[in-house]
């Protein structure tokens, strides 16, 4: 998994991520991982998850919009932390079976 797009949207910074995904373990290791960090920068806000519209991608959002050189740390480290979780592409299409004929003596019989 990796950082694909970070936008800074009202008072929030979200790094969209390329999996359809983030596991509560991993959304876990992520936290514990990036906010202590976070706090030694001296930044007092945390990470949240949430899912965009786009179904391929997921969003991390961290609740402050920091400098553009402490961005780049932070957004480093989150890839740093990530790059071994596997990346998960939305539900594929189901296979659906529709308009089934029957021929043959079986289908003349009530």
């Amino acid at each position: 998994m990796k950082i694909v797009d970070e936008k800074e949207a009202w008072i929030h910074t979200h790094f969209f991520v390329d999996s359809a995904l983030v596991t509560l373990q991993e959304q876990k290791l992520i936290s514990m991982r990036v906010e202590p960090e976070l706090r030694q920068m001296g930044i007092q806000y945390g990470l949240r998850y949430e899912k965009p519209a786009n179904p391929e991608q997921s969003l991390i959002v961290l609740e402050c919009i920091p400098f553009e050189n402490t961005r780049e740390v932070i957004k480093t480290l989150i890839n740093e932390t990530i790059k071994e979780f596997p990346s998960r592409s939305p539900n594929p299409p189901r296979n659906v079976v529709t308009n089934i004929a029957v021929e043959g003596p079986e289908a003349a019989q009530p």
